[in-house]
Parts: C-alpha cells; structure tokens; sequence
C-alpha cells in the first residue's frame, strides 16, 4: 500500500510536467514488459526450476507492474476522462466511463478463474501482455496530450 501510494504521489506530481500522454506511454509500457517477463519467470518455474533467483524476480517484477500502473492508468485515466469529453455531456459521460470501467473489471475477474486454467499462469500473463501491447498502440493513436490546455481548447482541438 505504501509503494503504491507513493507511486502514486510521483504521478501527480510529474503529470503537469511531464504530460498525460507522456506518463501513459511510459507507464503502459513498463507494465506491459512486466507482464511478458512476468510470463517468462512462471514458465521457468512452471517447467521445474525452482531457483529462488525466479521468486526474487517475480516479485521484483510484480512491484514494477503496480509501480507502472500507479504512475499510468491509476490516476492518468481518471485524470483524463475528466479532459475530453464536451462540456454539455460530460457529466453523463463521466458516469459511463466509469460505469465501463468498474463494469470490465468485473467481467475480468469473473473470467480470470478460468483465462487461468485454460492457460495457465503464463499464458495468462501474456494474454494481459498482448491486450497491454494493444492499449500502447490505442494510446498512441488516439490519446491527446492535455498537458496544459484549458478544458475549452481540449474541447476544440477533439472537434476537428
């Protein structure tokens, strides 16, 4: 809790400095790394080796991962859903971001019981890996920076 709490602390911190895109780039990445490594050090231990340099580097590799996501979708996305929607429907699309959001992460929890035993752990792992490697590729292509811009000039620049 503390980690992520100071994770957290460096996001708001850096955000006006570094911009949302930027923060969202670079923490989806890292975090997607993560998962693709993460993948690879249960497929060692799953195949037999028990060598605790992998349970050292599993755990070094989950910290990197909520480190990752406490600096990028953690508090960037709440950020942002507040930016780029118009004034005149921002309330009601505020409410249905977050009912989306809260809504799919009820889905994956109902479904990763079973993601985990069709696929095992590291093929779970690099099935989040491939759907991270597919939010870099959205955030990329359609994320703005909003850095620094009055919610107006966010809204005219979306308009065109």
């Amino acid at each position: 809790g503390v980690f992520k709490l100071a994770m957290t602390f460096i996001a708001v911190g850096t955000v006006d400095k570094l911009g949302r895109r930027p923060l969202l780039l670079g923490g989806v990445g890292v975090l997607t790394v993560s998962l693709f490594v993460l993948s690879a050090v249960q497929g060692a231990i799953t195949s037999g080796n028990d060598s605790m340099l992998f349970s050292y580097a599993s755990v070094g590799t989950l910290l990197l991962y909520v480190g990752a996501y406490q600096v990028s979708f953690g508090p960037i996305a709440w950020l942002m859903v507040g930016e780029v929607f118009p004034a005149q429907v921002r309330s009601a699309a505020v409410g249905c971001a977050t009912l989306t959001n809260f809504g799919t992460n009820f889905i994956v929890s109902l479904v990763l019981p079973s993601i985990q035993n069709t696929y095992g752990q590291e093929g779970t792992y690099k099935i989040f890996g491939l759907l991270g490697l597919l939010a870099l590729l959205s955030i990329y292509y359609t994320t703005p920076e909003t850095k620094g811009k009055t919610l107006e000039e966010i809204e005219a620049e979306l308009e065109d």
